[in-house]
């Protein structure tokens, strides 16, 4: 007699899940390989096909504040290693903060390898074609191309000072950044190349001539000198191949993998811009760049622009709304309307120095989770607890002395502007630090002994943004690098301190897995697992993983 059809549809399910998981065993791909963590992205692929882009910024608005079209969806950053970093790539260097290689002069330096412009005759080849600030495009006396822009009469040194901070900042965070100088020229040594063009009032280019010169020089700042102090951008190297996008991948670009949504170091630079203001961090801010690497040409990725960061708003001082709310929200302009105008919001009420130099910009008011871009950033709506500790780890990583010399690269000439913007840095330091790196388990440095001490910092308490707290949770386990499964050794362990014994057994396997819990009556963030694990090898134990949340 034949099997009943429901018999021989056991017999198939059972069989198709037998296959199923002889494949996976044979298949199963370890989760630690022998090279991890890798520490470089290798971008092996040539994008010598890619070609530039342009991008509306009025496209950019709608699409990010009704549209929407940026995958939300709750997960790890991607782009992380097996220890939960970054690995260097053409979006971001390790600079500062886990591997703290910078001393303050190399800060102070920041991007700046070349010579600075050179004194003598500046050839005017172009007017600036992007931005809002009055500029130009000039060549040095030594023949090195220069986008120009200068201060506001209002404000005098007050963009070109936020543009080289910033710009030193950005950098040591771990940006790729145009080099950003302070200048200063005199109407007597420009003069304008034959080839000159510029745009007028209705979109055709003409000849430039120095009355075109003369009408921008006279909307800007003038020292009683009679010099004018600029911001001269040295030309990146490479072809520009317009913006980034903070979503998606960009198709010409065959290294371009992981969704900018996604990425741990756009996430993360919400952190930083909140640090700085820039509140014009979106995509007309930013450019791609074909150089060539080690032979074959890669799109390298840059921030640009930081005249409206700090307390700048580029052509005056930063608005009231910058940082504290979207150009567009519905909600506070729906009860604006409902209340005929009697709500005010709290942000208007914040009062400001007067420092012509400064601008806008404050500490008191300031609550790093509340503020905001222009209008949303894909990038920065998807930023976890996680991504945020890991931004504020490299922003606390800032010494007091070193804000102090990168402030003074801006040669203000009012030492009350100095000292203002200084300690205002140093303040929202702070503010970051006490929030975002308590908002998991802030635990780092993890190192185990050959004879089994777990030992580790805690970075709230060292950078003092945290008190103590109540103590740890340990629990050891061996990890099985091909199931990925964790089985317990012991019983978990309690301590005070910033070390832990393993139990007996706990280190015969080639991988052993441990994870820490905290207490913190001010930090409910602290009881998040860290979960670590750690190889065997000839040497000692290496780590080779690090999961937060």
């Amino acid at each position: 007699m034949r099997p009943s059809l429901r018999l021989l549809h056991h017999i198939s399910v059972g069989a198709l899940a037998a296959a199923a998981l002889v494949v996976a065993t044979q298949t199963a791909s370890p989760r630690f390989f022998p090279d991890d963590p890798i520490s470089e992205d290798s971008e092996a692929q040539d994008a010598s096909k890619a070609v530039p882009v342009d991008l509306s910024q009025t496209y950019d608005f709608v699409q990010n504040s009704f549209l929407k079209d940026a995958d939300k969806t709750d997960k790890r950053a991607v782009n992380v290693n097996t220890i939960d970093e970054v690995p260097d790539s053409s979006w971001f260097t390790h600079r500062l903060g886990t591997a703290e290689v910078m001393s303050i002069d190399d800060i102070v330096r920041g991007p700046f390898k070349g010579q600075p412009p050179q004194p003598g005759k500046w050839t005017i080849v172009g007017g600036k074609s992007e931005g809002i600030s009055p500029g130009l495009t000039m060549r040095d006396s030594a023949g090195t191309l220069y986008f120009v822009k200068f201060d506001p009469k209002s404000n005098p040194e007050m963009a070109s000072g936020a543009e080289v901070i910033s710009t030193r900042f950005f950098y040591a965070l771990g940006f790729n950044v145009p080099e950003n100088y302070i200048a200063t020229i005199r109407r007597e040594d420009l003069e304008v190349a034959p080839e000159a063009r510029i745009r007028d009032e209705h979109g055709r280019r003409r000849p430039m001539t120095l009355a075109d010169v003369d009408d921008v020089l006279s909307r800007v700042a003038r020292r009683p000198d009679g010099a004018y102090r600029i911001l001269a951008s040295k030309g990146i190297s490479g072809k520009d191949m317009g913006p980034f996008l903070y979503y998606g991948t960009r198709s010409d670009d065959p290294n371009d993998i992981h969704p900018h949504e996604h990425r741990r170091e756009l996430r993360a630079l919400r952190v930083s811009a909140a640090w700085l203001n820039h509140d014009d961090s979106r995509a007309i801010n930013t450019r791609d760049f074909l150089q060539e690497v080690g032979g074959r040409q890669i799109l390298r990725h840059y921030l640009i622009d930081f005249g409206s960061t700090l307390g700048s708003g580029s052509t005056q001082a930063q608005g009231i709304r910058a940082g504290n709310e979207y150009i567009w929200e519905a909600r506070p302009t729906l009860i604006t309307m409902l209340t005929f105008g009697f709500y005010v919001r709290p942000w208007i009420k914040v009062q400001y120095p007067e420092l012509p130099a400064i601008g806008r910009f404050e500490a008191n008011y300031f609550q790093p989770e509340r503020w905001k871009p222009e209008y949303p950033n894909p990038a920065f709506v998807n930023a976890r607890p996680d991504d945020l500790f890991w931004g504020a780890r490299h922003v606390v990583a800032m010494t007091d002395e070193a804000i102090l010399a990168v402030v003074r690269t801006a040669e203000y000439t009012d030492p009350e502007a100095t000292s203002y913007l200084t300690q205002t840095l140093i303040t929202r330091r702070d503010k970051i630090g006490q929030l975002w790196l308590n908002t998991v388990l802030p635990i780092e440095d993890f190192a185990l002994s050959p004879t089994g001490t777990l030992t580790f910092s805690n970075i709230a308490v060292d950078t003092k943004v945290s008190t103590q707290g109540e103590g740890y949770t340990v629990e050891w386990a061996s990890f099985d690098n091909t199931t990925h499964t964790a089985t317990p050794t012991g019983s978990a362990e309690s301590t005070t301190g910033l070390s832990a014994n393993a139990p007996a057994g706990a280190l015969d396997n080639e991988f052993v897995q441990v994870t820490v819990t905290g207490k913190h009556r001010d930090h409910p963030g602290w009881s998040l697992p860290c979960r670590v694990v750690f190889r065997k090898q000839s040497a000692g134990w290496k780590l080779v993983g690090v999961e937060r949340m």
